[in-house]
């Protein structure tokens, strides 16, 4: 029924609950007249007792049906005067066309309508003048009704006299009675009305709650998602869909381990939920996750526990950044951090080594000139001793000790050149810059590097495979070249000994050099396909002093190395390396201009 109704009232704003249920109960009520005239008035035509007051009845219910669609169109007050007044005409018509019903001996019947009709002003009218306006003119009716008995002498004039004095003081209660009634409904409506209103705030505040954090959650750089129970997702926003590659409908409902979680992370993150559901910890976790690509990215999460209105657990939500970039920029900050804090060590080093490395070269060379040199001053020496030179000359070189005081030199000029070295770490540069063409100076690297004694092993530079991937249109940059150079020989020399410790069954040699250009950087890359290197390796690869080499090398190849580019041209110098299959070194050189390098 409720549903029918609803149909007729369809020009009615349902937010005005109170107005809406208004009309609904006239539209309910007036039916309910209107059916039960039609049955008293079918009831008569059966009887054949068809008169004025039937007429009357007939009359009054086709203005209801007419005040009934004037209300379902919307005007809910024209509609409901036409209701009452027709309701009261009808009434008071009957009345005075048949003075003779039974109805006029019964007091109570006349009370029961107009205190019906009065009474129904409660929920009809928003103030009490309409009940002030009905009453009066139900007053002026009720004395006229007396007169007119009075006149017809329907009744005797003391039973008049007591009729209307128990009627009046009826009427007057009831009146009484629907102005208090009004009253208390009226408290009763405001209270209800309050609350209402107070819960409209409520859900306003709620909703407008929960569109913030949906918005919130629609634009924030973090990636948000919740989980029920079974840890599936059931919240996904953009930016987890930027960090896991996976779009909203694509992620949820689906278990986190077949959504982000590489095999080995499967177990750890199972128990890092549980805590979490149980109390015991959880809030926060670094971890690896893997993307739609497969990509393996580390990620910070913070997690916290989801609970209904009851408090009762119902899942979590997780906070997540995707942290391998940052990661990276840390290591590499703490990387030079260290390059950095070697240029003090090395400037003492130096100091204290140069001079004893200075006085050994030196007496190394007065030694080998003395022994091995025909001069007046060897000879007049020798003679004094009695012992020919010549015979000095033989024992000399019959004993090597020529070649011995050469190797003693050969090792304190390395020695000295490392200290070089460690000098030009430790001290700033103040060599001019010029415009460099890296493909070419890649090129002359290799050649120069071919006929180095150092690098020719069971393979060399010479007869291995080169590949060379040049970006074609690579401007020129402004650097130091021999520095570059130098960088840029050590790579090579890595690789080479990389090559030359691996024994190659289903593949040969392979050296790759890479020049591309990237938003503000030309990338330089030298790839080979040796033993490659492991993670814990890669870590310490440009610490000073660190070596994979036990028979050579002094560890400070790849530290200066990434001291020219880190420190001096304001690059950046990467490793990656998978142990068997081989390493790759990256130089990230900065695009600058020569107004840039002198300032």
């Amino acid at each position: 029924m409720n549903w029918s109704l609803n149909i007729f009232l369809k020009n009615y704003d349902t937010e005005d609950k109170e107005l809406f249920l208004r009309a609904r109960f006239i539209i309910l009520v007036t039916i309910s007249v209107i059916i039960a005239t039609l049955f008293t008035v079918a009831y008569a035509i059966w009887l054949q007792d068809i008169n004025l007051t039937l007429s009357i009845q007939i009359l009054t219910a086709l203005v209801m049906v007419g005040a009934l669609l004037i209300l379902v169109k919307g005007y809910y007050t024209c509609a409901i005067h036409t209701i009452f007044i027709s309701g009261f005409a009808g009434l008071w018509m009957v009345l005075f066309l048949d003075p003779v019903s039974p109805a006029v001996g019964k007091v109570d019947t006349i009370v029961l309508v107009t205190g019906l009709f009065s009474g129904m002003h409660i929920a009809f009218f928003k103030n009490r003048t309409p009940i002030a306006v009905y009453f009066s003119i139900n007053a002026l009716l009720f004395i006229l009704f007396n007169f007119h008995l009075n006149t017809k002498a329907v009744l005797p004039p003391k039973e008049i006299l007591e009729y209307f004095f128990d009627n009046a003081v009826a009427m007057v209660f009831v009146f009484v009675v629907v102005f208090k009634g009004f009253a208390v409904n009226r408290q009763v409506l405001a209270a209800l009305k309050e609350e209402l209103s107070e819960r409209k705030k409520a859900e306003k505040a709620l909703l407008d709650s929960e569109q913030k954090l949906s918005d919130h959650l629609e634009t924030t750089p973090v990636g948000a998602i919740f989980w029920d129970l079974e840890i599936r997702a059931v919240e996904w926003n953009p930016s987890a869909e930027r960090i896991f590659g996976y779009t909203k409908k694509e992620a949820l409902g689906k278990h986190v381990s077949d959504l982000i979680l590489p095999e080995e992370m499967k177990k750890p993150v199972a128990g890092i939920f549980k805590a979490l559901l149980s109390g015991q910890g959880g809030e926060r976790s670094i971890n690896e996750n893997i993307t739609q690509s497969g990509k393996k990215i580390l990620c910070d999460w913070y997690n916290s526990v989801l609970r209904n209105a009851d408090g009762r657990v119902i899942g979590a939500a997780s906070l997540v950044n995707d942290i391998t970039e940052k990661v990276k920029i840390q290591e590499m900050m703490i990387q030079s951090e260290k390059m950095m804090s070697l240029g003090g060590l090395a400037a003492g080093m130096a100091h204290e080594v140069n001079n004893p490395l200075a006085g050994i070269i030196q007496t190394v060379q007065v030694a080998s000139n003395r022994l091995g040199k025909e001069s007046p001053a060897n000879q007049k020496t020798a003679e004094s001793l009695g012992i020919p030179l010549s015979a000095i000359h033989e024992y000399v070189e019959k004993r090597g000790v020529i070649n011995q005081l050469d190797n003693i030199g050969k090792a304190a000029r390395r020695a000295a050149n490392v200290i070089d070295n460690m000098l030009n770490f430790s001290r700033k540069s103040t060599h001019v810059r010029e415009k460099v063409r890296l493909p070419d100076l890649l090129d002359a690297t290799i050649e120069l590097a071919g006929h180095d004694h150092g690098l020719k092993g069971k393979y060399s530079l010479k007869n291995m495979e080169i590949l060379r991937e040049y970006s074609p249109g690579l401007e020129a940059v402004f650097c130091e070249k021999t520095k570059i150079q130098q960088v840029l020989f050590n790579l090579l020399t890595n690789a080479s000994d990389s090559m030359n410790g691996k024994d190659y069954t289903d593949d040969s040699p392979r050296l790759i050099l890479r020049l591309n250009r990237g938003e503000k950087n030309i990338h330089i890359q030298v790839e080979d396909n040796g033993i490659g290197m492991d993670p814990e390796t890669c870590e310490h690869i440009f610490e000073p002093f660190f070596t994979t080499k036990e028979d050579k090398g002094t560890g400070l190849g790849l530290s200066i190395s990434y001291y020219i580019m880190v420190r001096e041209h304001g690059g950046q110098m990467e490793v990656a390396s998978v142990p068997g299959q081989g390493t790759c070194f990256t130089i990230k050189l900065p695009i600058r201009s020569d107004m840039e390098c002198r300032e």
